[in-house]
């Protein structure tokens, strides 16, 4: 059954599917899981600990005589998934891809960690990112940077790169995130999987390290629509821990997106700034898109006029810049030869940032969302762009050409469209759309309004029906 069982082609449905019906095993995807990871890892560089393998078949074990059992928690019950390095779990070490936090052992979970476990997911080790989450790009320092599976010698995106790469190839099919300026969504983008961010306060954030408390969300990354909604259905909700957890309720997920249509949908897509400077194949992948939604249905199509567009990066980067000195002002002042040289950097950047433009940036901030909420309430239903304006770079282009006569920052192009729904919290979900000519995933970007997840996986849901994409995009390499 082993060898039979491939799991970089097979969505979490389908595993789950032949898990409760008995044809496959916890213990035999598991045990494929621990395969590709000591196959692949060395050379993608995705996970920083794997937790040992007489605890995972343990509980692999547990869990296939609980399903035996008739004890069937979930879909995700004997599922093996991963956590970015900054997510805590009890006993498993937790870097925060850092030399501070080099041998830091949680004595407990991060509450979304705790959520899916009980679930029956199986934690089968942490993902590698950016410093501190502190990057766009999975590159770090310390200990070494994540690579796209589609070619190793381009960036998987960040900071959440490790994650997007495990589960590009079939490491794991789950892995939980953060995202702060886009680092679930454009690593997602990037290696060619479905990335999401949940409202601001849908997913708690008790114990998790953080990098901008108003800025960061927790979410997943995974192999389709339905998996990341099945996923969502049990990270998501109120904690009393999270002072800035919400109380709304969760919906059934799954059931709403079998169930949903692309009939009369109104799509917003606003040309100005998410469309400035955008890599040509990408901009042609994302209408063909669009014309393939249109295909299922009478979905109406509408340009969107923005306001302040100017001033989307600059706030969000003074919001995020001083909130990290805060945090890391007692290392800063006492270890600052421990952080790598572009974070601390960032940081002393930070300390900078005086307290009337932090203000006058959140003041900017409710602006901005009173403008979307504004449009999500009564122009559209959702809005949709490019996930990022370009595909994975090289490692060594600190700069991208977009066309003869523009070349922008390769940080600044990959958070160019996704910074914004992190200021204003709105969820936003990143899904594969197709390939460039050198074949490097392009993806799309959903955006929906606050606590409105179905409207987005609704789409991305019927959009994978329509194109037959529900396993993702998978590159050949790692089959």
């Amino acid at each position: 059954m082993v060898n039979k069982l491939n799991s970089s082609s097979l969505s979490l449905k389908q595993l789950s599917e032949r898990i409760q019906s008995g044809e496959i095993s916890p213990m035999d995807l598991t045990e494929v899981c621990l395969d590709r990871i000591k196959k692949f890892n060395p050379i993608l560089n995705a996970f920083i600990t794997v937790i040992d393998e007489e605890t995972l078949y343990n509980q692999s074990q547990i869990a296939e005589r609980e399903i035996k059992h008739g004890k069937y928690y979930s879909p995700l019950h004997g599922i093996p998934f991963s956590i970015k390095d900054i997510l805590y779990a009890k006993g498993v070490r937790c870097t925060v891809g850092s030399k501070i936090f080099s041998n830091y052992i949680p004595s407990v979970d991060a509450t979304a960690v705790k959520r899916i476990k009980k679930a029956g997911a199986i934690l089968i080790g942490t993902n590698n990112l950016n410093e501190f989450a502190s990057g766009i790009t999975g590159i770090n320092y310390f200990y070494g940077s994540s690579k796209n599976p589609w070619n190793t010698s381009r960036i998987s995106g960040g900071s959440s790169g490790g994650s997007a790469a495990a589960v590009a190839t079939g490491m794991v099919p789950i892995s939980l995130g953060t995202d702060t300026g886009g680092s679930v969504r454009v690593p997602s983008s990037l290696c060619g999987v479905v990335g999401m961010k949940p409202t601001y306060g849908r997913v708690s954030k008790h114990n998790v390290f953080p990098l901008s408390p108003s800025l960061d969300h927790v979410g997943c990354i995974t192999r389709s629509a339905w998996d990341t909604a099945v996923v969502m259905e049990h990270i998501a909700g109120w904690d009393p821990l999270d002072e800035t957890s919400k109380r709304k309720r969760v919906p059934a997920y799954t059931k709403i997106i079998e169930n949903s249509t692309m009939k009369g949908i109104q799509i917003g897509i606003p040309k100005k700034y998410f469309f400035d400077h955008v890599y040509s194949q990408v901009e042609n992948l994302f209408y063909d898109f669009i014309e393939t939604l249109g295909s299922a249905g009478s979905i109406i199509v509408h340009n969107l006029d923005l306001h302040n567009t100017g001033r989307y990066h600059r706030v969000w980067e003074e919001i995020r810049l001083a909130e990290a000195s805060e945090i890391h002002m007692k290392w800063l002042n006492t270890r600052p030869d421990d952080y790598g040289y572009e974070v601390r950097q960032m940081l002393v950047q930070g300390t900078k940032v005086s307290a009337v433009d932090y203000i006058s940036a959140l003041n900017t901030v409710r602006k901005l969302r009173k403008e979307f909420l504004s449009i999500l309430n009564y122009k559209v239903d959702v809005i949709m762009v490019p996930t990022t304006i370009i595909p994975a770079p090289r490692f060594d282009e600190e700069t991208v050409s977009i066309d003869m006569n523009t070349v922008v920052e390769t940080r600044e192009a990959l958070l160019q469209n996704t910074i914004l729904f992190n200021s204003t919290g709105l969820p936003a979900i990143s899904i594969p759309i197709g390939l460039t000519k050198d074949n490097m995933p392009v993806a799309a970007q959903i955006i929906g309004p606050p606590f409105k997840e179905e409207k987005i996986l609704s789409i991305a849901y019927n959009y994978e029906r329509i194109n037959n994409s529900s396993k993702g995009l998978v590159s050949p390499v790692w089959c």
